[in-house]
């Protein structure tokens, strides 16, 4: 018997289809339920990709490093370069994986959509950062990998026509209302570091984690709901449009979010700025998508703009999915105080006393939970 949670903010029922019958067991979710919800996601929120059956794509791997130079011996670095090709038009874009040298067999990792600057996911290492820590990743016994969403797609509006939009350009400035957003592109190009790990034989890709912040951490969601290959999706304050029930959240609106990033969703999005209450659909929908796998996310208690309380109340929503599926989901539904995480189910959760950051305390526990659920 599934335990439901108050619906506090009225948000739509994950149990109740389109035609207005009920799922009862998980195999109803999974042929039914979850893929009118991740249609609906698709349609009105993020977007999706254009048609990709005439781009060829190339993944290869440019160079190899090993040696005292990479993490003091203890790592092997390799870089990667990802090449899509469609008619007469390219695009590339790299990223570099390290995996320890230790390891007896394939290792577990972790993949980073890293929103900030070259210095926070730096791969020569020279330039050190607690946001992409992969020092203590790697000595953790996982390898990772970090790609820049900017290489990508530019995080700014400029008429789609650049990175991965330049592949497409009778799209530029003629998006339909539910074509792609640039989320959507970022996320496909985590899965493309997926393609990448699955031939890697020193890499375990069924147990993978995608991990992105704020803006990342929307993608890192929306790319486990669509990519069942990742065995876990780490949100760390992803907030509006991210991890945040959106009827009833303070902080940061879909109003606000839209004035200043329009382009990282499909135009259909617009229609819910104002009208929450109006949606088809909420937030607790994309955390239910990774049921029965892994979900986690993390927040800051002084992140108002995110809403950590909105942050929880799509975990407790959600997780009814997770007992369709005979596992525990979230642990407990009070939140939590800060510094005391939730690790026992298959949603994970912790909050910090501090401002809008993923640092060293975040993935300690990230691996924490990992080490509990994924690696062994």
């Amino acid at each position: 018997m599934v335990k439901m949670p108050e619906n506090k903010r009225n948000v739509p029922s994950l149990f109740v289809c389109q035609d207005k019958t009920r799922i009862a067991t998980a195999q109803e979710w999974v042929d039914k339920r979850r893929p009118e919800i991740l249609e609906m996601l698709r349609r009105e929120e993020y977007g999706r990709l254009p048609d990709m059956s005439d781009v060829k794509i190339d993944i290869h791997v440019t160079a190899v490093r090993q040696g005292e130079n990479i993490m003091n011996g203890r790592a092997i670095r390799k870089t990667v370069e990802v090449e899509s090709i469609r008619k007469d038009r390219h695009f590339i874009f790299t990223f570099d994986v390290f995996i320890p040298v230790s390891a007896a067999g394939p290792v577990p990792a972790f993949v980073e959509i890293c929103n900030r600057g070259p210095m926070n996911c730096d791969p020569a290492r020279e330039l050190l950062s607690s946001f992409y820590p992969a020092e203590t990743i790697i000595s953790r016994g996982y390898a990772c990998a970090a790609f820049r969403t900017h290489e990508v797609a530019p995080d700014y509006e400029e008429g789609f026509r650049t990175g991965f939009h330049r592949l497409f350009p009778e799209y530029a400035d003629n998006r339909a209302d539910d074509d792609w957003g640039t989320i959507t592109v970022w996320a496909w190009a985590a899965s493309r570091v997926m393609d990448y790990f699955e031939t890697d034989p020193m890499i375990d890709e069924k147990r993978v984690a995608v991990v992105g912040h704020s803006r990342g951490g929307k993608t890192a969601l929306w790319c486990g709901a669509q990519d069942e290959r990742f065995a876990m999706a780490v949100s760390s304050c992803s907030g509006n449009s991210g991890d945040a029930i959106s009827r009833g959240k303070t902080g940061e609106s879909i109003r606000q979010i839209l004035d200043r990033f329009p382009f990282w969703f499909a135009r259909n999005y617009q229609k819910y700025a104002d009208h929450e209450d109006e949606m088809p659909f909420d937030q607790h929908m994309l955390v239910a998508l990774m049921a029965p796998r892994l979900v986690y996310t993390s927040t800051k208690s002084n992140d108002s703009w995110a809403d950590p309380a909105s942050e929880f109340e799509s975990l407790v929503q959600a997780d009814p999915v997770y007992q369709l599926f005979g596992v525990k989901g979230l642990s407990q539904w009070e939140r939590p105080k800060p510094e005391q995480p939730l690790h026992e189910g298959h949603i994970g959760h912790h909050h910090k006393t501090g401002e809008h950051t993923m640092d060293d305390y975040d993935w300690d526990l990230y691996m924490d939970y990992a080490d509990k659920h994924m690696k062994g």
